[in-house]
C-alpha cells in the first residue's frame, strides 16, 4: 500500500497534468472556464471515488465475518446515497457563499455553479471518500482535532483550497482589464494552486513524521 505522502504527491502531479493538458486543447481554463472546470471535476472526482472503492472493499472484508452480504450491500448503498446528497449540498453551499461574497445572483450562474462544483470536488468529495459519513469525524477535523494522518491530510488540503480561492478573488475588482480576471477564473486558479500546495505540504509533513519516528526508534 502506498504511503500517504506518495498519494499526496501523485494527486498533485495528476492535478498539474490535467491543467497542463487542458492548455493543449480548446477547453483551457482561460478560454472556456466552465468547460474546463466540469471536465476537471469529472477526472479528479473519479480519482477520489477510486479511493472510496478501496475503502469500501477493506471495510467489507473486515466485516465479512460479522455481517451478512445483504447488510454489507445495504451499507454500501446507504453510504453512496449519503455521500451523493452531501456532495450536492456542498455544491449548493459553495454556490450560496459565492453569491454572498459578490458573485452575480442572476447572471453568470453557469460560471458560479462550475466554481461551486470545483470547490466541492476539491474539499467535500475527498473528505467523504476517506472519512465516510461519520459526523464525529467531521467535527474533529473541522475543530482542528485530527486524530490520524488521513484527517490531518484532509484538514491541510481543505484549508489551503479555501484560502487559495479566497486570495484568488482579490484581483477581480482591479482595473487591469486582463482576461484572467473574469469570474470565476481567479478564484478557480487560487483554489487549484491552494489544493496543490496543501497536497505538497501534507507530503512533506508525512515524510518528516516518518523520519522522526525512525530516528526515535534508533
Amino acid at each position: 500500500m502506498r504511503s500517504l505522502a506518495n498519494v499526496c504527491l501523485f494527486r498533485a502531479a495528476a492535478l498539474l497534468a490535467l491543467c497542463l493538458l487542458s492548455n493543449l486543447t480548446s477547453w483551457s481554463l482561460l478560454l472556456k472556464p466552465t468547460v474546463f472546470l466540469r471536465y476537471f471535476c469529472v477526472a479528479y472526482g473519479a480519482m477520489q471515488l477510486h479511493v472510496s472503492v478501496d475503502v469500501q472493499k477493506k471495510n467489507s472484508a473486515t466485516n465479512a465475518g460479522a455481517v451478512s452480504g445483504r447488510s454489507v450491500k445495504g451499507w454500501k448503498i446507504s453510504s453512496f446515497v449519503k455521500g451523493f446528497l452531501f456532495f450536492l449540498l456542498s455544491i449548493l453551499s459553495f454556490h450560496v457563499i459565492a453569491v454572498l461574497y459578490g458573485a452575480p445572483l442572476q447572471e453568470d450562474t453557469e460560471e458560479t455553479f462550475s466554481w461551486a462544483l470545483l470547490m466541492a470536488t476539491l474539499t467535500a468529495l475527498p473528505c467523504w471518500c476517506m472519512l465516510g459519513s461519520r459526523l464525529e469525524t467531521w467535527v474533529a477535523v473541522v475543530l482542528n482535532r485530527p486524530e490520524s494522518e488521513v484527517e490531518s491530510f484532509l484538514q491541510m488540503t481543505v484549508l489551503c483550497t479555501v484560502v487559495g480561492a479566497w486570495l484568488g478573488a482579490f484581483p477581480i475588482p482591479l482595473d487591469w482589464d486582463r482576461p484572467w480576471q473574469v469570474w470565476p477564473i481567479p478564484c478557480s486558479i487560487g483554489a487549484l494552486l491552494g489544493h496543490t500546495g496543501g497536497l505538497v505540504l501534507s507530503a512533506i509533513q508525512f515524510k518528516r513524521h516518518k523520519l522522526d519516528s525512525k530516528s526515535k526508534m534508533v
